[in-house]
C-alpha cells in the first residue's frame, strides 16, 4: 500500500522530473547525480520510461537542499536522513508543506483551464489529447486535486451540456468512460491494503453512476483501507449479506436521483437492525448535494459531498 506514515506524504510516483525540479530548484543533473551516488530516491517509470516522483520523494528532496543550502555536505545529509529515519523520525515533515502536498509552480496551468481543455478534447473523441491533459495533470498536482477539481469538474460540465442539447449521448458516454477507465487504473495502481480497516463501496440499488463512488473508493485506499468496490446498481439482498458475511467497518453508497436515495432507505433500515458492530453508513453523490434535504432522512449517516471531505474525516 502507499506509504502515508511519513507526515502524511504520498509514495504514488506521478510527479515528471520538470515538475520535481520547478518544486524544489534542484537542477537535473545533480538530482541524478545524488540518485545514482547515494541511493536517495527510487524513482518510478512512466509507461515511456520516464522518471515518476512521488510527493513523498519531493520533500525530502527539500530536506536534503535546506541543508546543503545550510552547508552541510550532501553526503552528510543523506547520512543524517539515515539516522533520523532509523530512530523513527520523519524529518522531511519538517518543510513546509503548500496546499498540503507538493504545489504546482506559479507559471503551471490552473486547474480550470484544463477542465475546459479536456471537455473539449472529450467532446470532440481526441482521446490522445485528452490523455496528454491527464498526465500533464497528474505531474502537476496531487491525486485528489485531479480528481476534485479536474475530473469531477469536467464531468458536470459535459453532463450539463448534454442537457443543454450541446452534448450527444454518445458524446457523454465516450468522455464517461475515458474518464473511468483513469480512475480505475489508478485506483488499480494503489495495492490492496492487507492489514487496515475494511470498507464497501458502490452505488445504490437502481444508480447506474459509478464514478463519484470510485473517487471515494480511491480515497480509501490511498489512505490505506482494504476498499471492496461494488460498482453500479448494488442490490440490497445480496449486499446486506456480504455485510453480515464481512463485517466492514464502513459502507460507502452514492446516489444521483430521488429514486436511488429512496432505495438507499431500505439499505439504512437494514444495517440499523444488524448486531453490533455495524458498518458506519456514508452515503454522498450528487442528489444529497442538490437536495440536502435527503439528508435528514438518515440518522447517524455521514452524508459527505465529496471524496476529499470522506478523506479529511478518515485520514
Amino acid at each position: 500500500m502507499a506509504d502515508v506514515s511519513l507526515g502524511g506524504y504520498d509514495d504514488m510516483p506521478v510527479y515528471t522530473i520538470k515538475t520535481v525540479v520547478l518544486e524544489t530548484g534542484i537542477a537535473p543533473a545533480t538530482l541524478r547525480a545524488w540518485e545514482r551516488r547515494y541511493g536517495v530516491l527510487s524513482p518510478g517509470r512512466s509507461d515511456g520510461g520516464y522518471r515518476l516522483y512521488s510527493e513523498k520523494d519531493i520533500a525530502t528532496l527539500r530536506w536534503l537542499k535546506n541543508q546543503v543550502d545550510a552547508g552541510v555536505s550532501i553526503s552528510r545529509a543523506v547520512a543524517l536522513l539515515g539516522i533520523r529515519r532509523q530512530a523513527g523520525e520523519a524529518p522531511e515533515f519538517d518543510v513546509e508543506r503548500v496546499h498540503g502536498a507538493a504545489a504546482p509552480a506559479e507559471t503551471a496551468r490552473c486547474p480550470g483551464a484544463m477542465v475546459d481543455e479536456l471537455v473539449a478534447a472529450l467532446s470532440s473523441f481526441q482521446e490522445a489529447q485528452a490523455e496528454a491533459i491527464l498526465t500533464e495533470a497528474f505531474a502537476l498536482y496531487p491525486v485528489d486535486v485531479v480528481a476534485e477539481e479536474i475530473i469531477a469538474p469536467t464531468l458536470v460540465e459535459i453532463g450539463e451540456g448534454w442537457h443543454r442539447g450541446e452534448v450527444s449521448v454518445v458524446q457523454e458516454h465516450f468522455a464517461t468512460a475515458f474518464l473511468r477507465r483513469r480512475l480505475a487504473s489508478l485506483f488499480d495502481a494503489y495495492p490492496q491494503s492487507t492489514s487496515g480497516p475494511l470498507a464497501i463501496a458502490g452505488s445504490a440499488p437502481s444508480e447506474w453512476h459509478d464514478i463519484g463512488i470510485l473517487m471515494v473508493s480511491l480515497a480509501l485506499r490511498r489512505h490505506g483501507w482494504r476498499v471492496i468496490y461494488l460498482g453500479q446498481n448494488v442490490p440490497v439482498e445480496h449486499l446486506l449479506r456480504e455485510v453480515r458475511k464481512l463485517k466492514p467497518d464502513m459502507l460507502c453508497l452514492s446516489a444521483t436521483t430521488a429514486d436511488a436515495v429512496a432505495a438507499l432507505t431500505d439499505v439504512y433500515a437494514q444495517v440499523a437492525a444488524l448486531p453490533d458492530p455495524r458498518p458506519r453508513l456514508v452515503f454522498g453523490g450528487s442528489a444529497f448535494s442538490s437536495h440536502p434535504e435527503f439528508a435528514q432522512r438518515f440518522k447517524d449517516v455521514r452524508v459527505v459531498g465529496s471524496a476529499r471531505e470522506l478523506a479529511g474525516i478518515i485520514g
